[in-house]
């Protein structure tokens, strides 16, 4: 084949696909006993242990000999079905049974365990690219087909998912050996091209839970958090969630018949996060935050092929001029952020000048980010993920700090890793307006509270429990800590004693 001897490829993928499916289990509990009331009813006591009073005969059944018997000792001719009993009689009342259902994921098809074996020496072609910000990392890959086994029994199913690593050997230096794992993919699209045959299998990182990106929904979300939002979301799809970023606080927000890759993408966008999915994860980022971390490499000149840079002004911008109107009044309110200078003007919709503040300094960031951008290859494999910062040398005038935006991997005849980069800019920031002085309503926390129990005794609601959290966060936080948890887990973990500001 045509890879290189030191570059291999592995493949996880039997020919199945996996599905996201609702189970339904059915348990039984144990029996119980039950000694009879002053006014206690066969009805009432299987509502109270079987969940219907509809069920009573379940009981009347198991104690029928008993139930009878004490009814003739009170001298009636039956119990009338269970309908006379008695204080002091001890029921066997039978075992519980209970329905509930899960979501779990199943591989669904024909398996041919032998495949992914297959695939990773018959491949003469693979790329990879993982990037920043988008709907998902995506990979494609050539598959040499001479006995056209990939157009009969070896063909792929679309939908089916699978796993591919790019292992390494001796690379760089005698047992100098790496493992890169790319992440897992979903078929999309399957080509067939000749003569001689090959098929090209492409693929996307997507979540398992297909609701995810075709189910359109309505809901509102009120009183909440971007991050809230997306472990909610995250959650439906059945995958994790790596968050880094700020949380913003929302206050009310429509989803209006948009699936939730959708809306959270839209969502994302909004404050200038990056979103994408990666091995069954929702991804989130803050490219400010990024690029104020450190570099991960530095990359000289000598080692760069495909070089290309552009630098250029066009769209670029010192601050925004913004209009936007609060629901509580009906005259737009107009505020600017960064200097004067490029202005870029533009209408948002906000419930307060800070979140208007954030989108339009969002927005600039955003476009500032052309302004120098730098394109380049590298032979082999050099350990740098998209979101990373790296170092560039050599370049006189364009050396300086980059922010990776986008990686390629390709393997055929050689492996070469292509770089999409941004020089890093200085940034616009919007500093957080001083919260608002206590109502001088305080709680002091009970065992057994919760602050969505709290929230629905101040508020009404218990999807209130943020504005608590919110107000109370560092606290709440550093009480967690005190008890050896690594976080309060959003206010889940809250403890007696502590003493809660109601805003």
């Amino acid at each position: 084949m045509a890879f290189p001897r030191n570059v291999k490829l592995s493949v996880d993928y039997d020919g199945t696909r996996k599905e996201t499916v609702t189970v339904t289990s059915t348990t039984t509990g144990g029996s119980a006993s039950y000694t009879v009331k002053s006014g206690d009813t066969l009805w009432a006591i299987s509502k109270k242990y079987l969940g219907k009073g509809t069920r009573y005969p379940e009981i009347y059944n198991a104690n029928k000999d008993q139930i009878e018997a004490t009814a003739r000792k009170h001298r009636k001719k039956s119990s009338d079905n269970g309908h006379w009993i008695w204080p002091g009689e001890v029921f066997t009342i039978p075992g519980q049974t209970t329905t509930s259902t899960h979501t779990e994921v199943r591989r669904v098809g024909t398996s041919n365990p032998g495949l992914g074996k297959l695939i990773g020496k018959s491949a003469t072609a693979f790329s990879y690219t993982d990037v920043a910000t988008g709907s998902s990392d995506s990979m494609s890959l050539t598959i040499y087909d001479c006995d056209k086994k990939w157009l009969g029994a070896y063909h792929p199913q679309k939908g089916s998912s699978f796993g591919v690593s790019i292992a390494i050997y001796n690379w760089n230096s005698e047992g100098n050996n790496q493992n890169f794992k790319c992440g897992e993919f979903t078929l999309d699209d399957i080509s067939f091209s000749g003569w001689p045959l090959s098929c090209v299998l492409s693929g996307v990182s997507v979540p398992v839970n297909n609701d995810f990106k075709v189910t359109q929904k309505k809901k509102t979300w009120k009183s909440t958090s971007v991050r809230s939002i997306a472990s909610q979301i995250a959650q439906q799809a059945g995958v994790s969630l790596v968050y880094d970023a700020s949380d913003i606080s929302v206050d009310e927000l429509e989803q209006s018949n948009q699936t939730d890759s959708d809306f959270l993408s839209s969502l994302c966008s909004k404050y200038g996060f990056g979103m994408k999915i990666y091995s069954n994860k929702i991804v989130i980022t803050d490219p400010v935050k990024s690029e104020e971390k450190g570099t991960v490499a530095t990359i000289n000149d000598r080692e760069m092929e495909d070089l290309n840079v552009t630098e250029s002004i066009d769209g670029t911008y010192t601050g925004a001029n913004i209009s936007y109107t609060n629901p509580d009044k009906k005259d737009p309110i107009n505020v600017t952020v960064g200097t004067a200078g490029r202005m870029l003007s533009m209408d948002v919709q906000s419930n307060s000048q800070y979140d208007a503040e954030l989108q339009a300094a969002a927005k600039v960031n955003e476009s500032n980010r052309k302004a120098l951008t730098m394109t380049f290859t590298l032979m082999g494999y050099r350990n740098i993920v998209a979101t990373q910062c790296i170092q560039i040398s050599g370049l006189g005038f364009y050396d300086g700090k980059y922010h990776v935006d986008s990686v390629k991997h390709s393997v055929g005849s050689g492996y070469k890793t292509s770089y999409t980069t941004h020089k890093v800019q200085p940034a616009i920031k919007v500093t957080a307006p001083a919260p608002a002085a206590p109502s001088g309503r305080t709680y002091t926390v009970k065992s057994g509270d919760t602050l969505w129990g709290i929230a629905k005794k101040y508020y009404g609601k218990g999807t209130e429990y943020e504005k608590i959290y919110n107000a109370n966060k560092d606290q709440i936080e550093a009480t967690a800590r005190k008890h050896r948890k690594k976080s309060s887990d959003h206010g889940h973990w809250i403890w007696p004693g502590e003493v809660f500001t109601i805003p």
